[in-house]
């Protein structure tokens, strides 16, 4: 349990601005799709452990995953599918690199709450650690500076590249997470087989109930996914347009992660016996063969483009067919990851 950072709500007038101006920029199309470990890598930089976006994405299983909402009718699909700032994912990075992270929500309607949250934000920066908390639009960007006492804070956000956001604590979104002291992670021949393990369990698992809605896992989030596709003629218009946006940024997730997966099992397999090498290296073949189909729709621009109002019905039917030969891909690669492990 990471403890509060600070009570103290009077700040010195010394402390009326810092800026750790070394966190990198975010943005996307930089193979950083995930904005919750892109923003986590951006922040890490600037401490003395930082840790490569890929091995977030592998440590936190998020480079295997494959996952599909399915809510009530007024939200049956939503993008939350493809992030990873939810409990699972955290704990695995907690655990795998050593960086407590403090879930914290921003509580706009209390005042007290948010001079603490305030607070909170400024003793981080100036003990080095940038915070995550998301923006206005729910992406995940990384606070690396305040003025004015922390009146206003500085974001690195995916959108702007160039220009800091500026704002209040009471314009973020919902939620934010404080880096604590760094600690003992894993050893990476471990971590490396925890996320083996991650991949497999998440590929079999089907699906587990949050909120208003389920999440489908693996195989059986690609089936729900393709039905979905098939459903879409007869949808209303605001449904159909929901399913498009989700299915288009969930797809692009998935490019990204797969990407992602290459690296991690090219840079890593050394770390496992010989037989564990061999199939490490058949499973990073056959991810390379899926990154490869599905970056090939983004660059003909014949399926998921996000372009709903464009969304035929001879695009819906490519999109089924490049999700039924990702499943394909996905059992193969799974049975070499569980030939793998020791």
């Amino acid at each position: 349990m990471v403890p509060e950072l600070s009570d103290e709500h009077k700040l010195p007038e010394k402390s009326a601005r810092k800026v750790l101006d070394q966190v990198p920029t975010l943005g996307w199309g930089k193979q950083r799709e995930c904005t919750f470990l892109g923003a986590l890598e951006a922040a890490l930089a600037v401490t003395n452990h930082p840790v490569k976006y890929t091995d977030l994405m592998g440590w936190s299983g998020m480079a295997f995953r494959v996952r599909w909402f399915a809510g009530n009718e007024k939200g049956r699909w939503c993008p939350s599918c493809a992030v990873g700032e939810m409990e699972e994912e955290i704990q695995a990075v907690e655990h795998t690199t050593g960086w407590p992270l403090r879930v914290s929500f921003v509580e706009k309607e209390d005042a007290a709450a948010m001079e603490r949250l305030t607070a909170d934000f400024v003793a981080s920066i100036n003990a080095g650690r940038p915070v995550l908390a998301y923006e206005p639009r729910g992406n995940m960007d990384v606070v690396f500076g305040y003025q004015d006492g922390g009146k206003i804070l500085l974001l690195r956000d995916y959108f702007e590249r160039d220009t800091p956001l500026q704002l209040a604590a009471s314009e973020l979104g919902f939620l934010v997470l404080f880096l604590g002291e760094h600690g003992e992670g894993m050893p990476r021949p471990e971590a490396l087989v925890r996320s083996l393990r991650i991949a497999v369990r998440n590929w079999r698992r089907e699906r587990f109930s949050e909120g208003p809605g389920e999440y489908w896992y693996g195989e059986a989030a690609l089936n729900r996914w393709r039905a979905d596709i098939a459903e879409a003629d007869s949808l209303p218009d605001e449904q159909q347009e929901q399913l498009c946006f989700v299915g288009s940024w969930n797809y692009t997730t998935m490019h990204d992660a797969r990407l992602a997966v290459v690296t991690l099992l090219h840079e890593n397999a050394d770390l496992l016996p010989a037989p564990g090498r061999q199939a490490l290296g058949r499973a990073a073949h056959l991810y390379q063969q899926e990154a490869e189909l599905l970056g090939s729709a983004l660059a003909r621009k014949d399926a998921f483009t996000g372009a709903c109002q464009d969304w035929s019905a001879p695009m819906r039917r490519r999109e089924q067919e490049i999700l039924s030969q990702a499943q394909g891909i996905e059992e193969s690669a799974i049975s070499f990851l569980e030939k793998a492990l020791p």
